[in-house]
Parts: C-alpha cells; structure tokens; sequence
C-alpha cells in the first residue's frame, strides 16, 4: 500500500537512483586507462580511449553512447600537448567538463582561449571534486605548467566529493578483464569486453549486483528503502554521511585555497545544473557550494540560467547531458572564460551575450 501511495502522490521518490544503478561504463584502450600520481590521477598520456556506457534492464540492453577521446602528454581529455613555460588557463571540473556522454567539448573552446592568448588546459576529470581539483591544480603547476586563469565547472554534488584515486582492484580490472570482480566495483567501471562477449558480461555484472540484499530490498521496495536510508541519516552517522561531510570540508578549503592563490578576478566558477534540478533549484549541497564561494570572495555564475539546459540536452537513461546539452555547455563556458580573460588582458571579446548585466555573463555578487 505504501509503495502504490508514494507512486501515486510522490512519482520519482522509490526510483531516484534507479537509472544510476542499471548503467555500466565500459573502457577501452591501453594499460590501465588511469595513472595514480599518488596525489592525483589522470588518464594515460597519449591514448585513444573508447568510452562505451550500457543501459541494461533485467531482460535486455542496449548503449546510451559510445565515443572515443584523446589524451595529451599530461593524460588531460585534450588533442594537443601543453607546454610548460607557457601563460595558461586551466579549465577544472569532473565528468561534465570533461565531456562524459559525447565527443569532448573542449576541442571548440580551446582555439578560442588559445586567441585570448592563453594555453587551453582541459583538467575535467569524471567522479572528482573541489579538493581533487586542487590537487590536479597543485600537480600540474609542480610540472611549471603557469597558469593564470582559472575557471571552474562544478555541479551540485561536487562539494560532498573528498579526494580520491583511482584503487589498485580497478587499475587490475582496467589492465585485464579475467581481474573484474563484477559485484566489487563501486564505481561500475570496467574495461570493455570483446563483442561477443558483451552480453555475458552484462548479465554477470547485472546479477552481481541483484545478488545484495541491499540491492534486493531497493528493487523491490524502492519507496521504503529511501525512507529507511532517509531516516537512518537523519538518527545516525552512516558511512554516506560521514563521507559527505569530509567531502564538504575539503571543498570548503579548497575553494578558499584556489581563490588565495590566484586571486578573485582570476577565478571564474560555474554552477551547472544536475539533471534532476532541471526547472528548480539546487540541491542542498549546491546551495552550500555556492555559499563557500560567495564566503571566499571568489566570482560565481549561475549556469543554472546562463547555459539554458533542458531535460531534452541529458542523456534519456544516464544523467550526463549529451552533444547538444556540451553544446550548450561550451557556449556559456565561453562567456564566462571571455569575461575572465578580459579583466587581465584588457581585450574587448565581444562574446555571444546573455541576458543578463546588459548582456554580459553576470557573475552572482559575493
């Protein structure tokens, strides 16, 4: 009765994270795909990496998309190396900014920043935060990378990420597929399988994880679950919590760290919307990621209304947007970097305008 009710009055409750769950993303290309910095990691320098993503239901699959990128000589989501020595300005970000769901995006901005008379840096990397940034950040001016600008992509769950890397189960499974634990992967990243073995590989996964009772108990009682994890949080200190709290601390410093270092007219941040904030506000920790910022000084754009997303710019099963929503993404991207290039080099861009701030790209006030 319950679970009937909350369909009825409360569509979406009981299957917020059903989409999430039944998706698998699958990577190909050579060695491990990642290399651990120790502090940070990237992708493997100079690859062609094919990125495929699978949507599965119990009977069925089907790929909601399939592309490859190339790596630079810093193993950035970028065509061309960078130099050292050179004056810079880095893009930061996870999986939106570095273009998860569709041919990177970067490859029509970067020319134009190049024209600002900067080196592009593409730093996105998917499933990071603000701490990892700066760590990305603090690697790759430790290599005399000279960056001066900086302008960052964030959505609302960035702020409860903590730093992380990639693990050593991980690197073995991206190394060799016979090494993939299918029910042990957190991130439900694997390397890709040869095609006549893809759908074997599908259900062994698919299987793997129904095989949980925790994942039983969501499959079956969507709505009482989320109910339970909603009360366990609410009387409890649960590893989700405790994890999202180290996340929002390390955000917060790092926002403050990247603003002292380069100061406030050199750091551009831009809040992109989640799928699931289409047409509201964000969610509680995009709320507290913009009051860091604002409390930091630091320049914030409301990408919420600059980029103009629509449901129909995302992905219909996963929740990256696709190549008209980066479309959409790189153009306000563009402003706001415009807007942030002009103040140091005095350059008058002239940048396809929005509706705001007699049609610049206005930052939201500290």
């Amino acid at each position: 009765m319950f679970e009937i009710l909350v369909e009825l009055l409360l569509p979406g409750i009981g299957n917020n994270n059903a989409r999430i769950q039944h998706l698998i993303y699958f990577f190909d290309g050579p060695g491990s795909i990642f290399r651990d910095y120790g502090e940070t990691f990237t992708y493997v320098p100079h690859s062609r990496i094919r990125v495929v993503t699978i949507s599965y239901t119990r009977d069925n699959f089907s790929t909601e998309y399939d592309y490859n990128i190339q790596t630079n000589n810093f193993g950035l989501i970028q065509d061309i190396d960078v130099v050292p020595g050179q004056r810079s300005l880095l893009l930061l970000g996870d999986s939106f900014t570095e273009g998860v769901g569709a041919e990177p995006w970067f490859r029509s901005v970067g020319p134009e920043i190049h024209k600002l008379g900067y080196q592009p840096i593409n730093g996105g990397i998917g499933g990071t935060g603000f701490s990892g940034w700066l760590k990305l950040d603090r690697y790759l001016t430790a290599a005399d990378m000279r960056i001066r600008k900086l302008v960052i992509l964030f959505i609302s769950d960035d702020y409860r990420r903590p730093a992380w890397n990639v693990t050593p189960g991980e690197s073995r499974c991206f190394s060799d597929l016979s090494l993939c634990q299918a029910d042990q992967n957190v991130f439900f990243r694997y390397r890709l399988p040869p095609p006549e073995h893809l759908r074997s590989w599908v259900a062994k996964i698919r299987a793997g994880r129904e095989a949980t009772l925790r994942a039983r108990a969501r499959a079956l009682l969507p709505a009482i679950y989320r109910v339970y994890e909603y009360v366990k949080q609410l009387f409890g200190h649960s590893p989700q919590m405790a994890r999202d709290e180290l996340g929002e601390e390390q955000s917060r410093a790092a926002i403050a760290e990247l603003i002292k270092i380069y100061g406030p007219g050199n750091v551009a941040f831009i809040h992109l919307p989640q799928k699931e904030e289409i047409g509201s506000r964000p969610n509680e920790f995009g709320l507290k990621a913009r009051g860091s910022i604002q409390q930091a000084g630091g320049k914030l754009f409301d990408g919420f209304k600059l980029c103009g997303l629509t449901q129909s710019d995302y992905h219909p099963n996963d929740l990256h947007p696709n190549s008209g929503g980066y479309a959409k993404i790189a153009a306000c991207a563009l402003r706001v970097i415009r807007e942030t290039a002009i103040q140091e080099t005095g350059q008058d861009s002239s940048p396809t305008q929005s509706s705001t701030a007699g049609g610049r790209a206005a930052p939201i006030g500290p």
